[in-house]
């Protein structure tokens, strides 16, 4: 099945997926952090491969992203990605600073972006793990500050990408100060997804 097959009823049992992981991944950032630190789940998407740079503004924008390829009984890849000025936001919003005080990203702040985002991931995919019954383990994460069509297009590369089709789990960051919208895109091939559903009865 392609991602862009998927029924209203499916789209709403992988937005309930994502619900799940980003509590638990709230849950874990809040303790980590020391203060607490909400994540949000608001929509699911399907867009096409070829449109994910429009979704931030074009090619040639600049954001901040986290890719992990996916590993065990399914195939894909995760890419967390945040508009350069979001990417800055949540760094305030994950140190407890005051919004706009970061100003650029040093190596620990690129380090804790990665570890936050590395967070919201497993959360979805350890969802996905026990719902399904699947083994799904998320590989080393890779962090980049590029243009957005270049992300992509290292992405796609490195999973030799099937699908033409991406699910956008649309996330905010939330504290009592500020909220930071971000996104998680999953990059199915249409056999795992097919897994997937199938282990979930929606097939």
């Amino acid at each position: 099945m392609k991602a862009e097959d998927l029924s209203v009823l499916q789209i709403d049992a992988l937005r309930e997926l994502g619900s799940i992981g980003a509590g638990h991944a709230a849950t874990a950032l809040s303790q980590m952090l020391n203060h607490a630190v909400d994540i949000t789940v608001p929509e699911i998407k399907l867009v096409p491969v070829s449109d994910v740079p429009m979704v931030f503004g074009g090619p040639e924008t600049l954001v901040g992203a986290v890719y992990t390829r996916l590993l065990g009984d399914v195939s894909g890849g995760m890419l967390f990605i945040a508009p350069r000025a979001a990417m800055l936001a949540l760094i305030d919003l994950l140190r407890n600073r005051e919004p706009g005080t970061t100003k650029s990203m040093n190596a620990d702040e690129e380090a804790l972006a990665t570890h936050a985002a590395s967070i919201l991931t497993a959360a979805y995919l350890s969802a996905i793990s026990r719902m399904a019954d699947l083994s799904l383990l998320p590989s080393a994460p890779a962090f980049a500050f590029d243009m957005m069509g270049a992300i992509l297009e290292v992405a796609t590369m490195d999973i030799g990408m099937k699908a033409d089709t991406a699910i956008l789990v649309l996330t905010s960051f939330v504290d009592e100060r500020a909220v930071v919208d971000a996104v998680l895109f999953y990059l199915p091939d249409p056999d795992s997804l097919d897994i997937i559903l199938g282990r979930l009865g929606i097939v």
